[in-house]
């Protein structure tokens, strides 16, 4: 089905704005939305005109404005959570999963790497950490080379990410994945 004037918008959350094709990625992930008739905004859609701000602190004011108010205007956040520079969702990312939970937006998250199906203490280790066991409060428990507990939930992500998400702890495989399944969600919500 594709976009029509008034479908649902869905906020494209994730790192994919460092991309080096960044703009060609986004028109990817909104021509995506459009065949399943969402109205996908991406990241990179506020026209800022970086000349125009007297500094890299103001550019980055209008840039977080402009991504809150894209967020405001959706219907639904598709976050790509993948680990990005460690284990972890994007820092970005997750204040907009953060502000869209706080909105009542439902959250739809995915993954382009094998790390979806894997406990978080797999994501931690696959970046590299050693994680030793040890006993605290009489069970064994992983602690990272600095001797700070890791979580281990059975969750992919952070506790705070995975429980929000439309469906509390499920991450779909792609974006895809992710957007038809909000597509399934926003047209049920807009059925009489």
């Amino acid at each position: 089905m594709p976009d029509q004037p008034h479908s649902p918008a869905v906020y494209l959350a994730g790192p994919d704005v460092f991309r080096q094709n960044a703009v060609e990625h986004g028109a990817q992930l909104v021509a995506t939305c459009a065949q399943a008739g969402l109205k996908g905004l991406y990241p990179l859609d506020a026209e800022l005109g970086a000349h125009t701000h007297d500094s890299p602190p103001s550019l980055a004011a209008a840039i977080a404005s402009a991504n809150m108010g894209l967020i405001r205007q959706s219907c639904a956040v598709i976050a790509d959570l993948s680990p990005f520079r460690g284990p972890n969702v994007d820092d970005g990312t997750a204040f907009e999963i953060g502000y869209a939970h706080a909105l009542g937006l439902p959250v739809f998250g995915y993954v382009c790497t094998g790390a979806h199906a894997a406990p978080y203490p797999e994501r931690v280790r696959a970046s590299g950490e050693k994680l030793t066991t040890i006993t605290h409060d009489n069970r064994p428990t992983l602690v990272d080379e600095t001797g700070m507990m890791v979580e281990d939930f059975g969750l992919p992500v952070n506790l705070m990410i995975a429980t929000i998400l439309h469906e509390p702890g499920h991450i779909f495989t792609s974006a895809t994945a992710a957007i038809a399944a909000a597509a399934t969600h926003l047209c049920s919500q807009n059925r009489p």
